[in-house]
C-alpha cells in the first residue's frame, strides 16, 4: 500500500510537521499510544490492549494482526486529517498517483460482519496517547474518540471528542463534534470549577472539511497553568500521524536510491539512508549491531556512490566490497531494520511485519533485542508482528506484557487479542519449565480458556 511520498510532504502538510517534531524530540520523551480500544473494525468486534513501547503481535493466519495494522493505520490516517472517506477508500494526488492508499479493502469491508453477513452498524475507536508535552502537569493520557459509520453508501462520522483529565483540579476537558450538525458543541465536565475566565474552546479553520474538527483545534492553557495560551492541538495530531510501517523487500534495499529522510515501506531509500547515516556520526553504532550479526566476517558498512548523485549500500568483510546486489536477503533485512532506528526523521510508531523474514533462529534474540533497545532510546513505539514460535522463548517478563496473541471466535469470526501476562495459568507453566515456542507450537496459546 502505497504511503505518503516525500515530494507531498510541503511545509504545511501535517506529515511534514511531524516529521521536524520528531527530529526534535529528546530521547527520552514519553510519546506513545498507552492504550486502545477498537468496536466492529473488520474482525475486531471488541478489542482493549494496554500498550507499551515494544508490542509484539502473534498468532495463526488470518488470526487477525494485519486487521490490527490495518487500525493503526486509520489512527494515521485521522492524524493526517483527512476525511473520513479518504482514510478508508484514500486519497488521489492524480489520476495516477497516490497520496493515501486508503485501508486494505476501502469501507466495503471496513465494518465487522458476523459469519452469518449481518454488519455492524458502526465503528469505534478509543485512542489515549501518553505525550509528556501535552500532559504537562495533568498526569493522565490525552484521550481521543472516533465514530463512524460505513453502512450506508458513503461513509460518514458520528462523533469526533477528545478529553484530558487533571488529577489535581478534579476537572476533565472534554470537546465534542457530531457530524451533520451547524455548529460544533463544546462541554466542560467538572466536580468543581475550573480557574476563573475560561469560557469556551476555539477550533481552527477546518481545511478538510467537517472532519475531524477536534483535532484542527485548541486547549485553553488556563485551565492547566492559568495563563491566557492556547495549545494547539495539531501537535496531538502530528503524533497520531507520525506512524512509519516497513516490510522492506530485498530487490527494493539492493536498488540505487538518492536522499531520503525517511525509509519507504518497501526499503525505498535503503542506500541512501546508510549515506546519511555515514554523514551524521551514527554508523558506528549501527555497525555495532550488524557485526553482532555476522561477527566474524564484516568489518564495514557505507554507500558506494552512483553516477548520478545516488548510492548503493555494500559491506566490507576483510579486503573485500560486497555491494547490495552481492548480500544475502536477510542480512540486507536485519540492516535495514537496525537503520530504521537511526533515520534523521525518526516516528513516535514503527510498524513492521513478521520480524524474523530471512533471519536464522539463532539471531531472533538479536533482533528482539534490538527492537527492544532501540524503541527506549529513541522514544519510537514499535509493533511488529511474527510467525516465529523460537523468537517467543527470548521475551522478559515485561515483553509478555505487551506480546499480544491473537484468534478467532469460532461461531462470531471476531478476533480476540490477548497479552500472554493474562493467559492463565501461562506463567505457571512456565515456572514449572515448561517453553513458550512449545506452547505456541502446540497451538496451547490459542486454545487457553478466555
Amino acid at each position: 500500500m502505497e504511503m505518503l511520498e516525500e515530494a507531498t510532504l510541503t511545509p504545511a502538510h501535517p506529515a511534514a510537521k511531524a516529521v521536524g517534531r520528531a527530529n526534535e524530540q529528546h530521547p527520552e520523551a514519553e510519546a506513545m499510544i498507552s492504550e486502545l480500544k477498537i468496536r466492529n473494525f473488520k474482525s475486531l468486534e471488541s478489542v482493549d490492549l494496554k500498550l507499551g513501547h515494544f508490542n509484539l503481535l502473534v498468532g495463526a493466519n488470518a488470526s487477525g494482526k494485519s486487521n490490527f495494522l490495518d487500525a493503526l493505520r486509520f489512527v494515521q490516517g485521522v492524524g493526517n486529517r483527512f476525511n473520513i472517506g479518504e482514510i478508508l477508500d484514500g486519497k488521489p494526488r492524480t489520476d495516477t498517483r497516490v497520496l493515501w492508499g486508503g485501508i486494505r479493502g476501502g469501507s466495503k469491508f471496513v465494518a465487522f460482519r458476523k459469519l452469518d453477513g449481518q454488519q455492524a452498524k458502526r465503528t469505534d475507536f478509543d485512542v489515549s496517547f501518553q505525550d509528556d508535552e501535552i500532559i504537562g502537569s495533568f498526569g493522565e493520557p490525552l484521550r481521543y474518540k472516533v465514530c463512524f459509520s460505513a453502512s450506508a453508501d458513503a461513509p460518514y462520522v458520528v462523533e469526533d471528542s477528545l478529553s484530558l483529565q487533571n488529577p489535581d483540579v478534579a476537572t476533565t476537558l472534554h470537546v465534542n463534534y457530531t457530524s451533520g450538525s451547524e455548529e460544533t458543541s463544546t462541554r466542560v465536565h467538572q466536580e468543581k470549577s475550573p480557574p476563573s475566565g475560561l469560557s469556551k474552546f476555539r477550533f481552527a479553520d477546518r481545511d478538510h472539511g467537517p472532519f475531524p474538527s477536534v483535532l484542527n483545534g485548541y486547549i485553553p492553557k488556563k485551565l492547566i497553568d492559568g495563563s491566557n495560551e492556547f495549545f494547539d492541538l495539531e501537535h496531538a495530531a502530528d503524533n497520531l500521524s507520525s506512524m512509519q510501517f516497513l516490510d522492506p523487500l530485498p530487490a527494493v534495499l539492493r536498488d540505487y536510491s538518492s536522499k531520503v529522510w525517511r525509509l519507504g515501506e518497501d526499503g525505498e531509500g535503503f542506500a541512501a539512508l546508510i549515506h546519511e547515516i555515514e554523514s551524521n556520526g551514527s554508523k558506528p553504532a549501527l555497525l555495532e549491531w550488524l557485526k553482532e550479526l555476522r561477527p566474524d566476517e564484516v568489518s564495514d558498512l557505507f554507500a558506494i556512490r552512483g553516477a548520478v548523485n545516488d548510492y548503493m549500500a555494500a559491506i566490507k568483510e576483510g579486503n573485500t566490497v560486497f555491494p547490495a546486489p552481492a548480500i544475502s536477503d536477510g542480512t540486507l533485512r536485519f540492516i535495514a531494520l537496525a537503520a530504521a532506528f537511526f533515520q534523521p526523521a525518526m516516528p513516535k510508531v514503527l510498524v513492521i511485519e513478521e520480524i524474523e523474514k530471512g533471519l536464522h533462529p539463532s539471531r531472533l534474540r538479536l533482533l528482539l533485542e534490538l527492537m527492544r533497545s532501540q524503541s527506549k532510546r529513541t522514544g519510537t513505539q514499535v509493533f511488529a508482528t511474527t510467525h516465529s514460535p523460537t523468537l517467543l522463548n527470548w521475551l522478559t517478563e515485561e515483553d509478555r506484557k505487551t506480546t499480544f496473541v491473537c484468534t478467532r471466535d469460532a461461531e462470531s469470526g471476531a478476533t480476540k487479542m490477548r497479552s500472554l501476562a493474562k493467559i492463565p495459568r501461562f506463567e505457571e507453566l512456565l515456572e514449572e519449565g515448561s517453553h513458550i515456542d512449545e506452547l505456541f507450537a502446540e497451538g496451547w496459546l490459542e486454545s487457553a480458556p478466555q
